[in-house]
Parts: structure tokens; C-alpha cells; sequence
């Protein structure tokens, strides 16, 4: 499937117990948002970002389980996203968005197969802490489900393209989300004190309007997208037995995911795990294919980084300069 307006995101939502190292099923929290995302053109460096006056906004990150949630108006409805780095743009509840005109999309999928028929449609305006953004193109697909195991009102999924001419700093430590504006070069026009100080800066890539970063596993370089909507780091089954040897295995499970989608996976932990020279360790992580993915976007996915990579510190993401920079927490994990 070649479908260059569309692609199909990699949020993986998913609920962890404790276990011994036998087989056990975990159910997943979230389902048709993890599989599929839509393009919106201008995902790309130095394209301009929203409109509005503030040079700068600090958005509270709400916490449900190890997802994020933050406030946004569509049009003259108020309720919570999912920030979801791993959508590539913006996706609606069609609980709360029935009365918009459709348009008719394609076949999704993700991990454990096809999540069905997706549909689209435009929003007039959406606005957050002081930015704005109009003529959105949307994908709409039920969120009910994770309202349901959540208990929370969920309007939709705040992608990646949303971020489009800023720098993002997310900082899940302190439960906050910051936007700055950027000019033509990168640079924040705010005046402000910046108080942060990166220990590593790397550079990010874009395929299929997912982020990807380069990390070492085992010696080897491989291609991670970044994913703020998965609950736990994903690395492909169909890596190297290099790199599957530094993974300390846990147990075994069963991946729930769509419908009657199911896929074996294992949990464990990334013993030797690098961005650039900074080593991370006793990370989570989650070992199952990524093929599916990989032929949908056309591209070789090794692996996912989410919410055991997005704790280690605060981290920025700036998309006209192409860079992911790390301040890690001085007395967390890293």
C-alpha cells in the first residue's frame, strides 16, 4: 500500500503488570489511534507553525497512566488530547465530531493488523494556551475505547505536525508540555531565561511525517521513531542477535490490539542502549515485529522509543533545526 497522504502512525498504548516469567495478556488501552495517522503537507524545516501573539506557552501535561493529556478548544468544543508524537497530525473522537462532513479515507493498520476503514474531515480552528491553528485536515476514528478503560472524556490525538515551525520541550517530570517559536534559523524568539541545558543533541529525521533518531544498540546504529503515545520502548524482533543479546528478557505475553488483532511479544530490558555517546540503561522495553509498519511506510522501523525514554529527562525537540537534545535527570535513571 502506497498512499503518500497518509501513513500509518506508531502510538502503541499498552497496560503492564507485574509477573513472574510465564505467558500473560496484556491488554491494550488504546486501539485504532495506534495504527493510523494522516499527512498534513508541511511537516518539513522552516515551514511556519500557528498563529497567535505569544512568543512562547507552557501547557499543563495531565497524566492518565503513562499517557499525557493536554487541554485544546475545536471549533467551540473544549476537552483533552492525547499528545501523540507517533500520529503524524491531528485525529477526532468521532463521538463528539458525527456532525462534521466525512470524506471517505483508506484501510488502516498497525502492529496486529487492520483497524478498518479510517475517515477525514476539516476543522475551522483549533486553539491551545494562546496558539491557533485553522483549516485543519483531520482523521476521525473512534476513541471510545480508551475513554472506557480510562474513564476520561478524550476529544482526540495532538500529532507530530502540530509542532510544525517550534521547538517542544517535554518534560514529564514536572508534568509540563513547552512551546516556543522558532525563527528562520531555529532559534527561539523568546526573550526569556533559557534554562535548558542538553548533555546530548542528535539529529532527527523525518519519514513518512514520523520522527525518527539514530540510537546504538549492541554496537549498531538503528532507526528509532520518536513516540510520546506509547506506554513502553518497542525494538523489532527482526533485529541482530547482536543487538537482541543486550536485552535481558523477562516474560512472555500476548499484545491485544484491534479487534481480534493479537501478537506475541516479550518484555525486557535494554542493557546497552546509546544516543550518541550518552548511554541510557534499564530501560523497558517491548519486543515484537514491526513488519506490518515497516512496509507501510516503506521504510526499515527498528524500533519505537516512548514513555521509558521520555522520562529520563527533559527533552526537546526542535523541527527546524532537525535536533532532539536530552537533559537528563541528575538523579534519575540515566
Amino acid at each position: 500500500m502506497r498512499f503518500f497522504f497518509r501513513v500509518i502512525g506508531t502510538a502503541l498504548f499498552l497496560l503492564f503488570s507485574s509477573g513472574n516469567s510465564h505467558s500473560e495478556r496484556i491488554p491494550l488501552i488504546a486501539g485504532p489511534e495506534m495504527n493510523h495517522t494522516i499527512y498534513i503537507p508541511g511537516l518539513r524545516m522552516g515551514n511556519a507553525g500557528p498563529a497567535g501573539e505569544p512568543e512562547s506557552v507552557i501547557i499543563p501535561l495531565k497524566r492518565i497512566g503513562r499517557l499525557f493529556m493536554i487541554e485544546a478548544k475545536v471549533d467551540n468544543l473544549v476537552g483533552n488530547f492525547l499528545f501523540d508524537t507517533g500520529s503524524s497530525q491531528l485525529v477526532l473522537n468521532s463521538t463528539y465530531f458525527r456532525k462534521y462532513i466525512l470524506m471517505s479515507g483508506v484501510e488502516g493498520g498497525g502492529i496486529t493488523g487492520s483497524t478498518g476503514e479510517l475517515s477525514r474531515t476539516r476543522v475551522g480552528r483549533l486553539d491551545i494556551s494562546g496558539f491557533s491553528y485553522t483549516n485543519l485536515l483531520a482523521d476521525v476514528t473512534s476513541l471510545g475505547h480508551i475513554e472506557n478503560r480510562r474513564g476520561v472524556k478524550i476529544l482526540g490525538l495532538f500529532g507530530a505536525s502540530m509542532l510544525k515551525g517550534l521547538e517542544v520541550v517535554i518534560d514529564i517530570n514536572h508534568n509540563e508540555l513547552r512551546l516556543y517559536r522558532l525563527d528562520k534559523s531555529g532559534n527561539r524568539l523568546s526573550v526569556q531565561k533559557n534554562d535548558f541545558k542538553a548533555d546530548v543533541t542528535e539529529k532527527v529525521f523525518i519519514c513518512r511525517n514520523v520522527l525518527f533518531v539514530k540510537v546504538k544498540i549492541g554496537g549498531k546504529f538503528l532507526d528509532f521513531c520518536l513516540d510520546t503515545g506509547a506506554e513502553s520502548n518497542v525494538i523489532s524482533c527482526y533485529a541482530s542477535k547482536k543487538v537482541l543479546s543486550t536485552v535481558t528478557i523477562l516474560r512472555r505475553s500476548d499484545l491485544l490490539g484491534v479487534g481480534s488483532g493479537e501478537s506475541e511479544v516479550f518484555l525486557g530490558k535494554l542493557n546497552d542502549f546509546s544516543l550518541g555517546e550518552h548511554a541510557i540503561t534499564n530501560m523497558q522495553t517491548i519486543v515484537t515485529s514491526l513488519g506490518t509498519l515497516s512496509s507501510i511506510y516503506d521504510y526499515p522501523i527498528d524500533g519505537m522509543l516512548g514513555y521509558d525514554f521520555f522520562e529520563q529527562g527533559e527533552i526537546s525537540i526542535n523541527l527546524v533545526k532537525s535536533e532532539i537534545s536530552i537533559s537528563f535527570n541528575k538523579t534519575g535513571k540515566s
